[in-house]
């Protein structure tokens, strides 16, 4: 009798367990579904467990206020936390870093044949989250999460962060250059590209000597440089400035999760052009149609204008609109964009740019000039870690 009873108890607790499980289960799903609007921009990985009678709650959060939020979320159901909010331990202090390459490639996990989602930029601040197996797992300040290796960045304390901000720092608004080991600029000890940023050791009359993040030092001749502090404040985004840019790229290649003036992919292509203007735009086609002024199409796009972002799809079984693709307008009915090489296209059928493709697959169009500083569309002086 007395083993028929513990065995009932047992038989309850591991009901009670499985029961508890399944709606943490339900719990943590419609949290995720609600709060978490895109993984690839917040870490969240929570899942439930059951042991020895305790409901425990495991897994990966990057931002405090949804853990936060998560576990109001679970009300009187009582559960162990033993959910990491990232940064780790792994990140050790160094919770920031600089890029230290032209350009870093930045990958959907640890190890160099996974793929390509995006890349970053010399001198682009971004948040370390965790480590693993020598690989870092970081923030960039488009919100993007990926994996970068240890060659792509420097690690950096809180502290030397600011530090570096406080620094007089220039930034490259040429196409391509090099910086030298030596005053007379004959042994290369980097390339640059567009968008680098780099601290100011020395100014002469003709060239710079500028440190990188990683403590090399090197020269490099004066021009195409600015000064980053001046750029910042006083560079604008307007429809004149965006569309002459994106025709300095006529031709390049288009790289998937290329982000850089050397090769970009569709949206890499939207965010360059806007970071040189001053503005921070979210990473993916799928994401920047989320933000900006909402601009009706019409009959004939004569509304559309110049810097202007046009996104392309095809619909959902369910109905819904998938996002693939965003081109800059030019204005009315011309665009261009990032597709086998960057160039222009036309939604006119009497055009000789014109695409019947693009014009079938238009879905809807978004205006980023005069919504700086809202959701998604930042601008570069607003942002902390710049």
């Amino acid at each position: 009798m007395k083993y028929q009873i513990l065995l009932l108890i047992l038989v309850l607790i591991v009901s009670c367990g499985v029961d508890n499980r399944k709606e943490a289960d339900n719990i943590i799903t419609e949290f995720e579904k609600e709060n978490i609007a895109d993984k690839r921009e917040t870490v969240f990985d929570v899942y439930p467990a059951f042991e020895q009678g305790d409901l425990v709650l495991r897994g990966e959060i990057s931002n405090p206020q949804k853990k936060q939020e998560l576990s109001d979320a679970f009300g009187s159901l009582k559960f162990r936390d033993e959910i990491t909010l990232l940064p780790d331990s792994t990140a050790g202090e160094k919770t920031f870093a600089l890029v230290n390459l032209s350009v870093a490639n930045l990958r959907a996990e640890p190890r160099h044949s996974a793929e390509l989602i995006t890349q970053a930029l010399m001198g682009t601040p971004v948040k370390v989250l965790k480590k693993k197996n020598g690989w870092y797992m970081i923030q960039t300040p488009d919100n993007y999460i990926s994996w970068v290796d240890p060659a792509g960045i420097t690690p950096f304390t809180q502290d030397e962060l600011q530090n570096w901000r406080q620094t007089e720092r220039v930034i490259f608004t040429g196409n391509f250059a090099e910086v030298f080991s030596d005053e007379r600029l004959e042994q290369p000890l980097s390339d640059v590209c567009m968008g680098n940023i780099l601290e100011v050791v020395n100014q002469g009359r003709r060239q710079l000597e500028l440190r990188f993040p990683d403590g090399r030092t090197g020269f490099t001749a004066n021009s195409g440089w600015k000064d980053f502090e001046t750029f910042k404040n006083e560079i604008q985004p307007d429809t004149t400035n965006i569309i002459n840019l994106a025709r300095q790229f006529m031709g390049r290649p288009y790289l998937w999760g290329g982000t850089s003036s050397r090769a970009m992919d569709c949206s890499g292509f939207s965010k360059m052009v806007y970071f040189m203007n001053g503005v921070i735009l979210a990473r993916d086609a799928s994401l920047q149609v989320k933000h900006g002024q909402l601009i009706e199409a019409g009959e004939s796009f004569s509304q559309f204008q110049p810097g202007d972002l046009l996104f392309f799809g095809r619909l959902n079984p369910d109905s819904t609109q998938r996002i693939t693709h965003v081109a800059i307008s030019t204005g009315g009915t011309e665009f261009i964009h990032a597709s086998g090489m960057v160039k222009e296209n036309s939604f006119n059928p009497s055009s000789e740019i014109y695409s019947e493709y693009r014009r079938e697959s238009f879905m809807r169009a978004r205006r980023i000039i005069g919504s700086e500083g809202t959701e998604g569309i930042r601008r570069i002086n607003e942002h902390p870690w710049y």
